[in-house]
């Protein structure tokens, strides 16, 4: 795959206005009209945002928007959008929204869209809330050989006093197939996965947050450590106060997955009891005086939550996510910096051969090579794989000769834009 520089372009998306960044491999269309809204963010012919077609191209006055303050009234656009945490109608330090005309659906301004062909960048500012004290800033960054996205969200104090807030970051994610007669139902090949925290607060390592306590949906891989929601088209959500640091989406049929990764903090106060991260299904059911079960959505949202933060008047505060999006199968077990993994490297040895196996999915364009590595810890010998892209998963089944004095092995690339160049790794003893 070509190596294509980033490029920035004003066009239009859907019959809205939009900014868009491009570098060959993703295409991001930013929204400012609607509340800042990224609305699509595709991995070559892959669109991985929910957008609802009954709302395509509209704009409403902030009375509109406002309607009679029921969820009903929401217009619920789709894409990803950033909120203040904690949510709630008890009093003035939880956020009254959805909806919200100023910072969920306000007409953001275009504050910056540039680009140099290494890297391209745009930023949309909120209006000032007057309930809330918050004004986001919300810049989305690419880069060139890679399906990155680089969220840097910012709240700023505009009142005189202080105020105390979480950043909180909401993504919805196409969860639906085409049948055979052409319509489309909910896929439950679609998962979200996020590390369970070994020492939660929650008695299961989840807290249900909406629906029942017994949704078959919300689900405990106890291999791997993880909680596993499968898309089963019942309405829900749950928290998990997990420390991993990553949430990810599998969208099994088609084989893709999207991730973000954050940095968990271990002495922050999180809000919704403790949860860094949320992940929310629409489906047959109801909510306030909306009932989901009428409607043709199928979605899935993995919500990424920073710490609790006290702003003073004027100040600001920042909380930075990193998107990642690849051809992957099946649920996501890992994330690092490097890609994901759906199975993990698996080393079967016998006679002075062993049989490596594993699917992952590569964030950049690169070069694959396994390196095995002695007792040392020194490489001893390295063999390239070729070629990598986020286009194409990695499935490995190699029967291989094991290097004199190699104990483990090593998956890695040659190239990645974070520090750790290894994908995965395992013991052949």
């Amino acid at each position: 795959m070509d190596n294509i520089s980033c490029s920035t372009r004003t066009a239009a998306f859907r019959g809205w206005s939009a900014a868009y960044l491009e570098n060959g491999l993703i295409r991001l269309a930013a929204v400012p009209d609607i509340g800042g809204r990224i609305m699509a963010y595709d991995l070559g012919p892959y669109a991985y945002l929910f957008v609802d077609p009954d709302l395509e191209g509209k704009l409403f006055t902030p009375e509109e928007n406002q309607g009679d303050g029921s969820l009903a009234a929401w217009k619920n656009y789709g894409g990803d959008k950033t909120w203040p945490a904690p949510q709630g109608w008890d009093n003035d330090q939880q956020w009254h929204g959805p909806p919200d005309p100023v910072l969920d659906t306000g007409r953001y301004k275009l504050d910056t869209l540039e680009g140099n062909g290494e890297e391209a960048l745009v930023r949309m500012v909120s209006p000032a809330d007057v309930k809330t004290g918050v004004q986001i800033s919300r810049q989305f960054t690419i880069r060139q050989g890679s399906s990155r996205v680089y969220l840097d969200l910012t709240f700023t104090n505009t009142l005189d006093k202080p105020i105390r807030w979480s950043i909180w970051d909401v993504v919805q994610l196409r969860a639906e197939q085409r049948t055979p007669s052409g319509k489309t139902a909910f896929d439950p090949h679609c998962f979200v996965t996020a590390p369970l925290n070994l020492n939660s607060r929650f008695p299961d390592g989840f807290k249900v947050m909406f629906g029942d306590d017994d949704n078959p949906q919300w689900q405990i891989d106890e291999q791997n450590g993880l909680f596993k929601g499968q898309y089963l088209w019942e309405i829900g959500k749950v928290g998990l106060d997990s420390p991993g640091g990553w949430i990810a989406f599998s969208q099994g049929t088609a084989g893709y997955a999207f991730t973000e990764r954050f940095n968990y903090e271990e002495s922050a106060e999180y809000p919704d009891d403790g949860a860094t991260v949320e992940c929310w299904t629409v489906g047959a059911g109801q909510v306030a005086n909306l009932d989901y079960s009428a409607t043709e959505i199928y979605l899935m949202e993995t919500e990424v939550l920073g710490p609790m933060r006290t702003i003073a008047p004027g100040d600001s505060t920042s909380f930075t996510i990193e998107w990642g999006a690849c051809r992957c199968p099946g649920p996501v077990v890992e994330v690092n910096e490097v890609g994901c993994v759906a199975e993990r490297l698996q080393a079967g040895v016998g006679d002075g051969y062993v049989r490596l196996t594993g699917k992952f999915g590569l964030f950049d364009i690169g070069q694959l090579s396994l390196s095995w590595i002695n007792e040392d810890g020194q490489s001893v010998n390295q063999q390239s794989l070729g070629k990598v892209d986020p286009l194409t998963a990695v499935l490995l089944d190699r029967v291989l000769p094991v290097p004199k004095g190699a104990k483990s092995v090593r998956l890695q690339t040659s190239s990645t834009l974070g520090q750790n160049p290894v994908l995965a790794q395992t013991s052949l003893e």
